[in-house]
């Protein structure tokens, strides 16, 4: 009823300006930009259950099948979100749309899914698109879904994934703004929401997006296997109450999540993450080790897990790789088609050869891995002039070394471990990490992206997404995403809210997060929705605004939050106020057993939170 009287409303509607009415500006989506919308009437979609459309897929790979785990490479994402689209109307509707692969008669209302000749009639130019952009436009008895048409450098694998899905994004936007659905968590445990109606009638409109920025990646974007941890700190799985997992459900799958809230990268430089490993120098280069390419003990022994980066031979590996792939074809673990990565390995950088002794004299590890990224720099801008050297600065090498200049093949990829997002909070810590990707931006060639931590290590209900949202609003000339690095299960039931907003803000940081948050609480959690708002609030206040952050806490190569911070941040007060709140909430769901479900799917961990809580206040209570 509440969607059929918002389309009554618009059909009334007969003015062609750029999304006309609230409707079509929901504030808890990202905005979008509209342009002059076409005269005529509205689009009949579905009318009384019953379906007046198809769905034409004029872009050849919506047909596929969508398969996250296909050898040889990732397919398209179009697949899943026409998948989606027609579940979607259906479970709202009731209606099923027929999928066609030959245009419809003129007079047949359809959805037109990619670029085609009429499409170009329509004038839309999808090889003047932004990479990832789309654009939505209506014409008579036609919904129009096209998304960019423009290349990408070739050599996107499994490591090293890049893409142009922007017709995928045209399906996911076109199913919020009109459909009305929302995607707050995966859907077999109750994080999808969908508003029923007899009627889908699609106004006239004209609009268009593209993401700010390119890199949206969750890992691990597999997901998991139930049972699992929530957090890190785990041994073994807490189980989930009673109901919460529906019967059958024995994974919780990302890959089928994450391209409905736009996950994904058309970013084609990217790093292969501490890389070449000694097995895979080993295996494609056995010719060509020399003990000398390692890192010197301070025995006199040498470190096989780890490269000397003073040394000449540890750079003529490293090409000797690009020229395996670049020249001859081949295949090198740190190099892609675009890029070779400078990676080390999972530690400190650490060498006792009189050259790195010597320049970490004068500038630490990060001296030393600039001095070696320069030369590496310079020497593929003389041999292959196309391609760039990406730098991933972490552990003891993160600093930026302003001195050192390069030239203008560097790409940098900056690891926030000194301030992970959570630490964020802390406006020092926000402001410092600013600073960081101005410096690294300074001597890049293009936009710096990041690798960011959102691993939950102990039970705490913790909200961030304000401080997600502050950071890439600041960071959006500077930056051209992130790659978001998980763990358990519990950052998408415990931390959800915060993660959901963190993929919404990575299209866009321009979106209201309180809107957000307001209608996530009002779609999911019934009675309960005032009662789980205000929980959610609070989460929010105590680790944005909290006492704790004025006491800056940096942790150098680290992820994990501190576990001291637990009994700062949650006193037991702050404790006692949320369980007043959880206690509540469960109460006004008493009848209502689906927002039951997705409340303590949310707050799987609560229980274990309270008694961690009691433990720490005993254990320090003199």
């Amino acid at each position: 009823m509440e969607r059929l009287i918002a389309h009554l409303v618009l059909i009334a509607i007969t003015a062609a300006t750029p999304l006309a009415g609230a409707e079509l500006r929901p504030r808890d989506l990202t905005p979008v930009t509209g342009l002059e919308a076409p005269a005529h009437p509205p689009v009949e979609i579905v009318r009384d259950g019953t379906p007046r459309a198809v769905v034409y897929l004029a872009d050849p790979r919506a047909t596929e099948k969508f398969n996250p785990r296909k050898q040889g490479g990732f397919p398209s994402t179009l697949p899943r979100l026409v998948q989606e689209l027609v579940e979607i109307i259906r479970l709202s509707t009731g209606a099923t749309l027929e999928l066609v692969d030959k245009p419809p008669p003129v007079d047949r209302p359809a959805i037109v899914i990619g670029e085609c000749q009429e499409t170009r009639l329509a004038g839309i130019d999808a090889a003047k698109i932004p990479v990832e952009g789309f654009v939505v436009k209506t014409a008579p008895n036609r919904v129009y879904l096209v998304g960019s048409t423009q290349p990408l450098p070739p050599g996107s694998d499994p490591w090293s994934r890049w893409s142009n899905e922007g017709t995928a994004w045209a399906v996911a936007d076109f199913l919020e703004r009109f459909v009305g659905v929302r995607w707050y968590w995966p859907a077999e445990v109750g994080g999808r929401s969908i508003i029923r109606s007899s009627l889908l009638v699609i106004p006239p409109v004209h609009y268009r997006d593209q993401p700010v920025f390119r890199q949206r990646e969750y890992h691990p974007a597999e997901g998991w296997t139930l049972p699992t941890k929530e957090c890190s700190e785990d041994k073994e799985p807490i189980p989930f109450p009673l109901g919460v997992i529906p019967e059958g459900v024995k994974r919780i799958d990302m890959s089928n999540y994450l391209p409905l809230v736009r996950g994904g990268c058309s970013w084609p430089n990217k790093v292969k993450c501490h890389a070449p490993r000694v097995g895979e120098i080993e295996a494609a280069f056995r010719e060509s080790i020399d003990k000398d390419m390692f890192a010197l003990n301070a025995d006199g022994s040498r470190n096989s897990r780890m490269l000397c980066y003073s040394s000449q031979k540890t750079l003529e590996f490293l090409l000797k790789g690009c020229e395996r792939v670049w020249d001859k074809g081949g295949a090198a673990t740190w190099v892609t088609s675009t890029c070779v990565s400078v990676s080390p390995a999972d530690y400190p950088v650490v060498c006792h050869c009189s050259a790195c002794r010597e320049t970490m004299a004068k500038g630490g590890a990060s001296l030393v891995m600039a001095l070696f990224v320069r030369r590496l720099c310079e020497a593929v801008k003389q041999r292959w002039p196309d391609k760039k050297v990406i730098y991933l600065p972490y552990w003891n090498y993160d600093e930026c070394c302003k001195e050192v200049q390069y030239p203008d093949n560097l790409v940098i990829m900056s690891a926030q471990t000194t301030y992970p997002m959570q630490i964020k909070a802390q406006p020092e810590n926000l402001q410092g990490a600013i600073q960081r990707l101005r410096c690294f931006r300074a001597q890049a060639c293009l936009p710096v992206t990041t690798w960011d931590y959102c691993i939950v290590g102990f039970h705490a209900p913790r909200q961030y997404p304000h401080v997600v949202r502050d950071f890439y609003q600041a960071a959006k000339d500077t930056c051209a995403g992130t790659f978001i690095n998980g763990m358990c299960l519990g950052e998408w039931s415990t931390t959800a809210p915060t993660l959901y907003v963190w993929m919404r803000v990575l299209w866009n940081p321009d979106v209201d997060v309180d809107a957000v948050l307001d209608e996530m609480c009002r779609r999911l959690f019934g009675k309960a929705a005032n009662t789980a708002r205000q929980l959610m609030s609070l989460e929010c206040e105590v680790w944005e605004n909290g006492e704790w952050i004025n006491n800056r806490i940096r942790q150098p190569g680290g992820w994990p939050v501190p576990k001291r911070l637990f009994q700062v941040v949650f006193t037991p007060d702050v404790v006692r106020q949320l369980k007043a709140l959880h206690d509540k909430a469960l109460a006004e769901l008493a009848d209502d057993p689906v927002a039951r479900q997705r409340f303590l799917y949310w707050n799987w961990t609560f229980d274990a939170f309270v008694k961690q809580a009691e433990a720490i206040r005993q254990n320090s209570t003199p």
